[in-house]
């Protein structure tokens, strides 16, 4: 009997100590790996990357009618891996990466779907720079330049 009031206790403490430690959120906090922030790039960096990786796109498929997609990044460069496509803003949704591994578009609800639905915004040209830099170990807010990323991804 004594075991058992000892127990009791000792569960009431500890439900009390995570009622007062902030409860599931404290412990996602402690337990989950908290997400990487996004790098604030420079905004004339992130014009020479959209420049450069559309100009590459351009002299080897030629101009593309309706904007760029991932694909023709992709057949572009052989550095660049579809995974740095997750978060990339289209221009009616975002790219995840699916379970098998592959880009996926996901459509923004009640999104009035186009020609080329994902050709991928100003926005998600930063994102793809973000996430290429963070792959690659390249700082853009210090040493690293766009001639670093550029110089990887064409690299097989």
């Amino acid at each position: 009997m004594y075991k058992v009031i000892i127990f009791m206790v000792c569960l009431v403490a500890a439900n009390l100590a995570f009622i007062y430690l902030g409860g599931a959120g404290w412990v996602e906090e402690q337990l989950i790996a908290p997400a990487v922030e996004p790098v604030t790039i420079d905004p004339i960096l992130t014009e020479v990357f959209i420049f450069t990786l559309e100009e590459e796109v351009r002299k080897k498929q030629g101009l593309p009618a309706e904007g760029y997609l991932p694909q023709m990044f992709l057949d572009s460069f052989p550095g660049l891996a579809e995974t740095d496509f997750e978060g990339v803003e289209a221009s009616v949704g975002y790219y995840s990466i699916n379970s098998s591994g592959r880009i996926e578009l996901e459509l923004r609800d009640a999104t009035l779907v186009h020609e080329t639905p994902g050709a991928i915004s100003r926005g998600g040209m930063e994102t793809l720079l973000n996430n290429i830099a963070t792959r690659t170990g390249i700082d853009l807010q210090t040493t690293g330049t766009i001639t670093d990323i550029v110089r990887v991804l064409m690299q097989s």
